[in-house]
């Protein structure tokens, strides 16, 4: 039978069975489809370790350096694991020695409520120059709050460039599904959100590298001129799992667990589903609920993740195609461009079975810890102040020194009570290592609904019709009552490229 009848033949088949069908039958289960979003390579602890090795390899395509795992140029795994585990991390530092850029390189994890010390979350004297080798052991207390981390260098004056380039993975610390039972029946998505360089040679003419060192080599990343919040981003790509143009599948109706990471150097995004509302369930790795009163779950039509933030939400699909998308958001006068954009197309997908998270342990009882439990007053006061010229990037008027002594001496066991003021024409997004705080305003407006951050965006100062400026400020309640956290660390400014011009501190907790 030639092949155009077969196919005429076998058409006109399938018409007649489907007239020839009884009155309310149903079409048979779809066949589920490959999933065409891409999944990131996970490290699971074994016997309460998790084991990696990273090295630190010259990317050919970039000319910068990049992570290879398992000789995987590019792919950096996501760490789960359970409270209690340790994180067995060795970095290889492949680079050699080059002149004018030092290419040192360590790692910082961030979030996690875990020791400064070495060979702990150490950023400020764990450093691996070239040829050099670090082996981290982060222990993670039992009572640690469950939810989405990450890590990331912390070489300062190599870090913008560095984590541009696409050195950083996401940590989940399992148990979010004891806050909400739901979320064991639902597809995981880990999301990692980059901007990424288009193209070899990129620049940044704001950023001298190792500013400690006095190097005037000044990093090759392209950064947007001042002009229209809006306005096109120059040399960086937004990538989700290093897709520039991704497609997540998704039933019509169906809820997927979105675990989401802002590792872009400097960008913020504001992110929505077209036609969908989002339900809320934690925020920089922390579950809503664990600070005491609030709610479980906020439902919400888009959320702002500024540099380094997490979100993690549940996403009903609509019965039709959608889009994940980041809307403009406006950093003041001198801030970078942070472009509407299309990040990913929700297309049509059978849902999996079971689901890729269905068998994580679910306990009935939540964590007890000094975030569950009531603040006590403030032990002390401060006032912290960025400000910016044409040299550099300030706190309190100083550009940090890796030699310099701690700015904040503080107790362990105490909270304080900080007022971060920002006098300059562009967002800082505030950022401290190892705790986490509770924002109660912002430029004077008080913080309904209160949960625990690691990282909040300080509004640029505004100008009154006078010409008058007013510094934009939040008001945070810092949080040292965890005894694990003593040490010095640092708070520092997450645009990367401020942080590398100076706009860090360090802190001394007793």
């Amino acid at each position: 039978m030639p092949r155009t009848l077969r196919i005429v033949t076998t058409l006109a088949a399938a018409i007649l069975a489907l007239l020839a069908r009884p009155s309310g039958a149903t079409d048979p289960p779809r066949t589920a489809l490959p999933d065409v979003f891409p999944a990131i390579p996970q490290v699971r602890a074994e016997d309460g370790v998790a084991r990696l090795t990273l090295h630190v390899v010259l990317d050919p395509v970039s000319g910068y350096p990049a992570f290879s795992w398992n000789a995987q140029l590019g792919v950096v795994p996501t760490i789960r694991v359970q409270p209690g585990d340790t994180i067995a991390m060795t970095v290889v530092n492949d680079m050699r020695p080059f002149a004018g850029r030092p290419d040192d390189v360590n790692v910082h994890f961030h979030g996690l409520t875990v020791s400064p010390k070495a060979p702990g979350d150490d950023a400020l004297t764990t450093l691996a120059h070239p040829g050099q080798t670090l082996r981290y052991r982060v222990v993670i207390p039992r009572d640690h709050e469950p939810g989405l981390y990450w890590y990331h260098p912390h070489a300062h004056g190599e870090t913008y460039y560095e984590v541009t380039n696409g050195m950083s993975g996401a940590i989940v610390v399992e148990g979010l599904q004891r806050h909400l039972p739901a979320l064991a029946a639902m597809r995981e998505r880990v999301i990692v959100l980059r901007d990424v360089p288009t193209g070899p040679g990129f620049v940044d003419d704001d950023m001298p590298m190792n500013g400690t060192a006095g190097i005037a080599r000044r990093a090759r990343i392209v950064r947007s001129a001042t002009g229209p919040p809006c306005r096109a981003e120059n040399g960086l790509q937004p990538t989700l799992n290093r897709q520039a143009d991704a497609h997540i599948g998704i039933a019509p109706g169906e809820r997927q667990f979105f675990r989401v990471v802002n590792a872009a150097a400097a960008r913020y995004y504001d992110l929505s589903v077209a036609d969908a509302v989002l339900q809320l369930v934690a925020l920089a790795g922390v579950p809503l609920d664990a600070y005491p009163g609030t709610p479980p779950t906020r439902t919400v039509q888009h959320v702002l993740i500024p540099p380094a933030g997490r979100a993690e939400f549940v996403v009903t699909a609509p019965n039709h195609p959608s889009v994940l998308r980041s809307s403009c958001v406006d950093t003041g006068r001198l801030g970078d461009a942070n472009p509407a954009v299309v990040l990913a197309h929700l297309v049509d997908q059978p849902a999996s079975t079971p689901p890729a998270n269905a068998a994580l342990r679910v306990g009935a009882a939540l964590p007890i810890n000094v975030l569950s439990s009531p603040l006590p007053p403030p032990a002390a006061r401060r006032t912290i102040r960025f400000t910016e010229d044409e040299r550099g990037f300030y706190i309190d008027g100083k550009a940090f020194a890796m030699d310099g002594p701690p700015a904040v001496v503080a107790r362990s066991g105490t909270v304080e009570e900080w007022t971060v003021e920002n006098a300059t024409d562009e967002s800082h997004d505030f950022h401290v290592h190892q705790v986490h705080f509770v924002t109660e305003s912002v430029n004077g407006n008080a913080v309904a609904e209160r949960t625990w951050a690691d990282t909040v965006d300080v509004p640029a100062q505004s100008r009154s019709r006078t010409g008058r400026t007013n510094p934009g400020r939040v008001r945070l309640l810092i949080d040292f009552r965890d005894p694990v956290v003593r040490g010095t660390f640092v708070y520092h400014c997450h645009i990367l490229d401020h942080e590398d011009r100076g706009m860090m501190a360090k802190i001394r907790v007793l």
